[in-house]
C-alpha cells in the first residue's frame, strides 16, 4: 500500500506561473517544502529571484525564470528550463492571470478582452500544451497539470463578464483535457478560490475587509496556503484518481446564496 502522506511529490519537479507573489508563491513554497523541484515562472525578476533564492536557503530547490505567459516563447523557455535542469518535467501549474475593471459588456475595449484572454485562457493553454509535450518527451510519470481558475469561474457577477468568462473557459478546457490525457498518466485539474487574502486585498481599509469577508459563508478570506494545500494533493499520489475535476477551494461562496439568520439556539461552542 503507497504512503498516506506527501512523500510521493518528493523529487518531483514542477513549473509554478506566477509564482514571485500571492496564490503562486504559496503554492512554490509549499510545493519546495515538500521536497518538489520549482521553477518560478513569473514576469516580476526581482520577487521572483528572491523566493527561489528563499527555497534554496531553506533547504529546497528552485530556479526563476522569466516567464510572460502572454508569449509563446517564453512559456516555451520556461518548460526548456525545467528539462536541462532536472531532466524531467511532472507538474505543471497554470496560476498566472489578471483581473480587469468591471463594466457591461458593450463598453469593454477590444483591447481589453484580448488582453484578459492572452493571459487567462491563452496563456493557460499554451502552458498545458508546453507541459504535456515536455512530460511526454522527458518520459516523466505520475503527472499532474493543475489550473487555478477562480470561484468566478462557476458564478456569474454583473459588470464582470470579461473575467468570469476567461475563468469559465479554464475550467471547461480542464474539464476536456482530462478526458485527454485520462490513459497517458497526466491528470488534468482545476481549482477555483474564492476571495483570497493576497497583495490586492491587503490595501483595502478595515471597514472594506470587513464588509468583504461579511458576504463569505466562513465569515473570513482565504489564506494562499489553503489553495497551495490542495494543489499539493492533486499533485501527490493521492490524487491520481482523479482528473477533469473542479474543486472550489471557496468557503461555500458558490454552494448558493448566502443570508445570515440567527440561530433560534445559539452556537454553545461561542466561536
Amino acid at each position: 500500500m503507497k504512503a498516506n502522506d506527501f512523500s510521493s511529490v518528493r523529487g518531483k519537479v514542477a513549473i509554478v506561473t506566477g509564482a514571485a507573489s500571492g496564490i503562486g508563491r504559496a503554492i512554490a513554497q509549499t510545493f519546495a517544502a515538500n521536497g518538489m523541484k520549482v521553477i518560478i515562472a513569473d514576469i516580476q525578476d526581482e520577487l521572483g529571484q528572491r523566493i527561489a533564492e528563499e527555497i534554496c536557503t531553506d533547504g529546497g530547490e528552485a530556479i526563476y525564470c522569466h516567464t510572460d505567459i502572454s508569449k509563446e516563447d517564453e512559456i516555451i523557455r520556461a518548460v526548456e528550463a525545467a528539462r536541462k535542469t532536472y531532466g524531467k518535467l511532472h507538474v505543471m501549474v497554470n496560476n498566472a492571470g489578471i483581473g480587469c475593471e468591471m463594466h457591461p459588456v458593450h463598453e469593454y475595449t477590444i483591447d481589453v478582452v484580448k488582453r484578459v484572454t492572452d493571459i487567462n485562457y491563452i496563456g493557460t493553454f499554451m502552458g498545458m500544451k508546453y507541459a504535456v509535450k515536455a512530460m511526454l518527451a522527458t518520459d516523466s510519470h505520475q503527472c499532474a497539470i493543475i489550473n487555478i481558475a477562480s470561484a468566478s469561474g462557476l458564478t456569474s457577477s454583473g459588470n464582470y463578464s470579461l473575467y468570469d468568462a476567461s475563468k469559465s473557459a479554464v475550467i471547461r478546457l480542464t474539464n476536456t483535457a482530462g478526458l485527454d490525457y485520462a490513459k497517458h498518466d497526466i491528470t488534468v485539474n482545476v481549482i477555483c478560490p474564492g476571495v483570497v487574502m493576497t497583495e490586492i486585498y491587503s490595501k483595502l481599509s478595515p471597514k472594506q475587509l470587513e464588509l468583504s469577508a461579511g458576504m463569505i459563508p466562513m465569515g473570513r478570506f482565504g489564506k494562499p496556503e489553503e489553495i497551495a494545500y490542495m494543489a499539493l494533493f492533486l499533485a501527490s499520489d493521492m490524487a491520481r484518481f482523479i482528473t477533469g475535476a473542479v474543486f472550489p477551494v471557496d468557503a461555500g461562496m458558490t454552494a448558493g446564496e448566502y443570508t445570515t439568520v440567527d440561530w433560534l439556539d445559539p452556537d454553545p461552542r461561542k466561536l
